[in-house]
């Protein structure tokens, strides 16, 4: 199981130096992936960072962990605008890039504050034909697609990412089928469990039944599992519980760091001290 840092920009971490700092301190300390939140608000007067912006400064500054959105909600960004953006980055970090894509909420009016419509099912609409769409620009042929929200009639995007494919994975909240139906056709999941905040490690026998439901699907064998857990807030020794996600069919573990319930000096040790053995 490969270990990652799950960030949100938000705060101290808005100032994208200081998560450029964070990756090459994951690197050094022997972390596998580095992920940040994709948000455009995070509450009143809390500064954000671009996402995409900051994983470019980060590519150019580490040459091994792999690194991506987790997740972009394709309902709020124009998808032939991100197929360029996420070819670019992933040529620019030699093919470390990972998509990860979900629904979004309206949570801290994300959507309507700027007039978009909020309701689920309109975002479920956009997600989908976007995900299509980036999926077909990505593989670096004409692409022609008609789908109920985006209609595209477009050239060959070039240089394709070095990734054929590059990785998708797609949130889901377990037990809800719909997201499974979805994240079954791509490279992975990253799913979301109840059980508190700052999450707990999920339950074994929830991600086993997880990968189960997965592979019914329609999931291939070289699959990936994100899960993530906020290993500092709970009593548990992490390596064993880290050990027992493995068993269950986990591919990742991801170090949940804020953004409430820890300073980010205290975030940067977490990092620092390099993932649980």
């Amino acid at each position: 199981m490969r270990s990652g840092i799950f960030l949100a920009p938000f705060g101290a971490f808005a100032e994208p130096q200081r998560v450029v700092d964070l990756a090459a301190a994951a690197e050094e300390a022997g972390w596998d992936g580095l992920f940040l939140w994709d948000h455009i608000l995070a509450g009143a007067s809390t500064p954000v960072a671009d996402s995409l912006v900051t994983l470019a400064a980060v590519a150019a500054g580490t040459v091994r962990i792999r690194l991506g959105a987790m997740v972009t909600p394709l309902a709020r960004r124009r998808p032939w605008v991100l197929a360029r953006q996420l070819a670019t980055l992933d040529r620019l970090s030699h093919g470390r890039m990972v998509l990860g894509v979900g629904l979004g909420d309206d949570g801290w009016h994300e959507f309507s504050a700027f007039g978009e419509d909020p309701r689920p099912a309109t975002r479920a609409a956009a997600l989908d034909d976007g995900l299509a769409v980036v999926r077909a620009l990505l593989g670096g042929g004409p692409v022609s697609f008609q789908g109920s929200v985006h209609h595209v009639e477009a050239p060959a995007f070039l240089p394709a990412p070095l990734q054929q494919p590059l990785p998708v994975w797609a949130a889901c909240r377990w037990p809800r089928q719909r997201p499974l139906l979805r994240a079954a056709r791509l490279e992975g999941c990253f799913p979301i469990f109840d059980g508190g905040w700052p999450p707990p490690p999920p339950d074994p026998s929830e991600v086993r039944l997880l990968l189960e439901r997965l592979h019914e699907l329609g999931a291939g064998g070289e699959y990936d599992l994100a899960v993530t857990h906020a290993s500092w807030a709970h009593p548990e020794p992490p390596a064993p519980v880290v050990r027992q996600l493995a068993a269950a069919g986990a591919t990742w573990w991801l170090e949940w760091l804020g953004p409430e319930g820890i300073t980010p000096e205290d975030a940067e040790r977490v990092v620092r001290r390099g993932p649980p053995t």
